[in-house]
């Protein structure tokens, strides 16, 4: 246990674990957001929400379908 301590104590190996585990978060959030289509379409929507003036524009596209 205490060889494990002092593992994480080296300042080259708290960079290199550090190193790991963010590029590792950073790709499951890219492997979520672009690895479904739909889910990719419904964001590409979300994204101009902020930009319409109409309330029955903010609705995204994909929602107002089955009200027509």
């Amino acid at each position: 246990m205490e060889n494990i301590a002092a593992w994480f104590m080296d300042l080259s190996n708290a960079k290199s674990l550090s190193l790991v585990i963010l590029f590792v978060t950073f790709s499951a959030i890219v492997i979520y957001v672009y690895g479904s289509k739909s889910r990719s379409k419904r964001f590409e929507e979300y994204r101009n929400i902020p930009f319409l003036d109409e309330d029955d524009e903010r609705i995204p596209t994909s929602q107002r379908e089955g009200e027509k």
